[in-house]
């Protein structure tokens, strides 16, 4: 046994090794597998008998078949980051017969790798600057517009490559290794963050209106119809009908208008408010007591309780958050029923009130208001 185990451990370390090695090197290839594409595209166009182009497409092969290797996966946040980028380049890619397009296209790539890095807490100026940078110089290239926007991208992969060999080479000098790739320190509670980070950027401002239409709410009545029977048989009254809103203009970011559809896809109550934002609808209950709020939406039910200190428990049986903050006290109780998640809200309240919190028992909409942002900014 004693044996097997000292083998154990000298392939444990191994693969430690290989993994290190995997994770520095990985933005040195990323960005060489990046420009070798665009490169090998570039070469078939310029130089079609020219063994070049071959020579990319044969590079590109390689880093590809050595990213099979890499076991790291990227955040939800930083997927949507990579979507939003590639969903903004698919008009400058119907557009790329215009003059200014390779430009915006780096500007795209810079603003990605600027935002990316700074959700991971790192900072690479380098990133940025080097994309503005290739999208500027390919401008003096006398070559058709779409060839300089192909030049521009193998311009990105390069500034990423020589980014990445920086790190290698601080690495080398015994630095501790850095992916660009990931977050430096992957958790369900910073890759929440950095989504709801990212919405912000997306959406704006998420306003509350207090709804005073009976038509809308006749139709939060016929979506949540389920919902709001099980409520009301638990002791929670009718309190306000809230709307969430944003900017109308907001569409044109092409990444909300997917979102938004989704959303309606989902049966989601949503209206057209003043003209100019678009809103979701919900109807917000008050349990007898008047010491909790609660929001069904799509995807279950969400319990509010506000205490006189400023913290406030929340309980909701979807979602994987979970812990203590300095004002949010998260109380997971995913996959849940609507009565047993108010049962479990309830416990974790008498117990709160057992240790000395006192219950605000405001019930006004700007209360509820007040509530939901605070939690939000609590992400």
């Amino acid at each position: 046994m004693e044996s097997e185990r000292r083998d154990v451990k000298p392939q444990e370390s191994n693969r430690g090794k290989l993994k290190t090695a995997l994770r520095v090197m990985g933005p040195f290839l990323a960005g060489i597998g990046f420009a070798s594409i665009s490169g090998s595209v570039l070469m078939a166009i310029r130089m079609p008998h020219s063994l070049w182009g071959f020579a990319c497409s044969l590079v590109f092969l390689f880093v590809s078949t050595f990213s099979l290797f890499r076991k790291e996966q990227p955040s939800g946040s930083s997927q949507l980051l990579w979507f939003a980028l590639w969903l903004c380049l698919i008009p400058l890619y119907f557009l790329r017969a215009q003059i200014w397009v390779p430009v915006a296209g780096a500007t795209l790539f810079a603003i990605y790798f600027w935002r990316h890095l700074k959700s991971t807490g790192r900072s690479y100026p380098f990133m940025s600057a080097g994309c503005l940078l290739a999208g500027v110089l390919s401008l003096q290239v006398p070559w058709p517009n779409e060839q300089r926007c192909l030049l521009t991208l193998v311009g990105v992969g390069a500034t990423a490559s020589l980014q990445g060999l920086w790190i290698i080479f601080r690495y080398l000098q015994g630095h501790r290794p850095v992916n660009l790739l990931e977050p430096a320190e992957p958790s369900s509670k910073s890759s929440d963050k950095q989504l709801i980070s990212f919405m912000h950027l997306v959406f704006g401002k998420i306003e509350h209106i207090q709804l005073h239409s009976p038509a809308l709410e006749q139709r939060i009545r016929t979506r949540y119809q389920s919902e709001i029977y099980q409520l009301t048989g638990l002791g929670f009254d009718y309190q306000f009908s809230d709307g969430e809103a944003f900017s109308l203009f907001r569409l044109a970011l092409l990444l909300p208008a997917l979102i938004v559809f989704m959303m309606w896809c989902k049966r989601e109550v949503m209206d057209v408010h003043g003209g100019t934002k678009i809103l979701t609808a919900y109807s917000i209950f008050m349990s007898k007591n008047k010491t909790t709020f609660v929001h069904p939406n799509p995807f279950g039910v969400k319990y509010y309780t506000s205490f006189q200190d400023g913290t406030m428990l929340v309980s909701r049986n979807y979602g994987d958050k979970d812990g203590v903050g300095p004002t949010v006290m998260a109380n997971p109780c995913k996959g849940a029923s609507i009565a047993d998640t108010w049962a479990k809200h309830q416990e974790r309240l008498a117990e709160l009130e057992a240790g000395g919190k006192r219950v605000n028992r405001q019930t006004s909409f700007q209360a509820y208001a007040e509530i939901s942002h605070k939690e939000t900014a609590a992400w």
